[in-house]
C-alpha cells in the first residue's frame, strides 16, 4: 500500500493506518535525528523523543485534513522536514544559554557534525523546508501564484484558479521569485545597482542590561528569548531577527514598526513592548513583557476549546483588539499561534508585524499587508481592499471557530451541516465571514454585543 492511500486510510478514521504510517517511516526518521545530533548533545537530546514528538504533531494536522500527497516519498519528505524542525528546535534550546543571540558558535549545531561534500537526500528536505518559511512570508497573492506554479500548474491555469490575466499571473511570479533570491541571497545594492540606503532607528535599551537565559521560540523572521534584567530577579522577553534578516531593510523596517506600535499600546490583554536596543553588532532587539504560559495554537494540538472557555478567550481578544482599532490600528494576523494564555488563564494578544496603520497618513506609507492563509480575509487575500476593522472581524470569526472545532471553517461556511450545538455560535462566524466586508459586523463592539447575547 502507498503513502498516498495510508494517509487516506487514517484521514477517514482507521486508526489501523496510524500504526501502519508509524511503522514503515520509525526507524529511518530516527537514524535521520541521529545523523544530524553531534557529540556535545547527544546526551541530551534523544533522537526517538523528537521522532515521537514529530510523529505527534503529524497526526494532529493530518486529522485536520491539512496535508496532501501528490508524487511518491511525499510522506517521507514531509515526516523528515517536520523532525528536522522539532530536532533543530531542542537543538538551539540547549545551545541558547551557551551563546549571544548575535554571536552563535556554529560548533554548538548539530548541523555542524555532519558535513559532507555534497547535501544528502535529508538535507535538501531540511533547505526546501527553509525556503517553504521564506515562500509564506510573500503577500498572500504572489504567495499564492508561485505555490501553483510550483506545483506544476501553467500560467494559463494558474490565471483561471486565482481570476487574474496571464499578465498579471507573470507579474506576480516575477514579483515573488525576486524577493525569494534578495531573501536568500541579501546583498548590499538595490535593484537598479545603486548602494542600499541605511536607516538608523532610536533603540535606547541596552544589550548589556539584560542576560539571556533561554530560547522561547523560532520562527521565519526571528527569535524570542527569555532573559533577566541585570542585578533583578525580573524577566522579559526579548525578540531579534534572525541574523540572515538584519540585512534585509524591509524586514528591519517591518520589525521596528511593530515594536514602535505596541510600545505606544497599553492594554491589560495586549503584550507590553519596552522599547527597543541594539546588540553590539548593530542588529535590533525588542524587550517585552515575558508571559509564563502556552499559545492558543499548541494548546489546540492537545483538544479544542469549550464553548465557554473560547467565548472567554475571544472576550479578551475582542477588547484588546477594540483598543487598538481605536489607536488606528488594524492587527492583520490575529491567529491562535498568536494569542498567549498565562498559567492564570489571562489572554494577551501579541505579533503586530502585520499591523496596519489607518490614522492619518499612514494608510499609504508603505505598509507591508501579510497575514496567515485561512484566517486573513477574502479582501484582502485578493488585493482589492486596503485593511479595516471589518478584516480583524473576520479573522475573529475564523478563530472562534477553530478554538471550538479545532479546524478551520469551510471555505463556503454554512449552517446546514453544523451540528445543533454549534448553530447559535455558527451564526456568528457566518455573518463575520462574510465574503463582502459591509455585512460583516463593522465594528468590534457589534461583534462583542452578539457574542453577550450568546452567553
Amino acid at each position: 500500500m502507498n503513502s498516498q492511500e495510508l494517509l487516506q486510510m487514517y484521514q477517514a478514521g482507521q486508526s489501523e493506518a496510524a500504526t501502519a504510517i508509524f511503522d514503515r517511516y520509525v526507524a529511518r526518521l530516527i537514524a535521520l535525528a541521529r545523523s544530524r545530533i553531534g557529540s556535545k548533545l547527544g546526551r541530551r537530546v534523544d533522537a526517538e523523543d523528537i521522532v515521537q514528538s514529530a510523529y505527534r504533531s503529524f497526526f494532529v494536522h493530518a486529522s485536520g485534513d491539512e496535508f496532501q500527497l501528490k508524487e511518491a516519498g511525499d510522506l517521507w519528505r514531509l515526516l523528515a522536514s517536520i523532525t528536522l524542525n522539532k530536532l533543530y528546535g531542542q537543538i538551539e534550546k540547549h545551545t541558547a544559554a551557551k551563546r549571544s543571540i548575535h554571536h552563535e558558535d556554529p560548533t554548538d549545531l548539530a548541523t555542524a557534525a555532519a558535513k559532507t561534500p555534497e547535501p544528502s537526500a535529508e538535507e535538501v528536505v531540511a533547505i526546501i523546508e527553509e525556503l517553504h518559511t521564506v515562500i509564506r512570508e510573500l503577500p498572500p497573492e504572489e504567495r499564492m501564484v508561485l505555490t501553483a506554479s510550483l506545483q506544476g500548474q501553467e500560467n494559463p491555469e494558474i490565471s483561471k484558479s486565482v481570476n487574474r490575466s496571464e499578465r498579471t499571473v507573470r507579474r506576480l511570479l516575477a514579483n515573488a521569485r525576486r524577493k525569494i533570491e534578495q531573501r536568500l541571497l541579501p546583498g548590499d545594492t538595490t535593484n537598479d545597482g545603486s548602494p542600499t540606503p541605511v536607516v538608523e532607528y532610536e533603540a535606547p535599551l541596552l544589550y548589556a542590561d539584560y542576560v539571556l537565559e533561554q530560547l522561547l521560540g523560532s520562527g521565519g523572521m526571528g527569535k524570542v528569548f527569555r532573559a533577566r534584567v541585570k542585578g533583578t530577579t525580573q524577566k522579559v522577553a526579548i525578540k531579534s531577527l534572525h541574523k540572515a534578516r538584519q540585512s534585509d531593510p524591509r524586514a528591519v523596517a517591518q520589525f521596528v514598526k511593530e515594536a514602535q506600535l505596541l510600545t505606544g499600546l497599553h492594554h491589560v490583554n495586549i503584550v507590553r513592548v519596552e522599547g527597543l536596543g541594539r546588540f553590539p553588532g548593530g542588529g535590533y532587539f525588542m524587550v517585552m513583557d515575558y508571559v509564563e504560559g502556552i499559545d492558543l495554537q499548541s494548546q489546540l494540538k492537545v483538544q479544542p476549546f469549550s464553548i465557554k472557555a473560547a467565548l472567554g478567550i475571544l472576550k479578551s481578544v475582542t477588547d484588546a483588539i477594540g483598543y487598538a482599532h481605536d489607536q488606528g490600528i488594524i492587527h492583520c494576523d490575529l491567529k491562535p499561534g498568536n494569542i498567549l494564555q498565562d498559567k492564570q488563564g489571562n489572554v494577551r494578544v501579541t505579533d503586530f508585524g502585520f499591523a496596519f496603520l489607518i490614522a492619518g497618513d499612514a494608510a499609504t506609507s508603505g505598509n507591508h499587508i501579510g497575514g496567515t492563509t485561512g484566517f486573513i480575509a477574502p479582501e484582502i487575500l485578493s488585493g482589492r481592499k486596503l485593511p479595516a476593522p471589518t478584516t480583524d472581524i473576520y479573522s475573529l470569526g475564523v478563530l472562534l471557530w477553530t478554538l471550538i472545532t479545532g479546524r478551520l471553517p469551510e471555505k463556503r461556511f454554512t449552517l446546514i451541516t453544523v451540528e445543533q450545538k454549534l448553530i447559535p455560535v455558527a451564526r456568528i462566524v457566518h455573518r463575520c465571514l462574510a465574503d463582502d466586508p459591509r455585512k460583516r459586523y463593522q465594528t468590534i463592539t457589534e461583534l462583542q454585543q452578539a457574542l453577550m447575547a450568546l452567553e
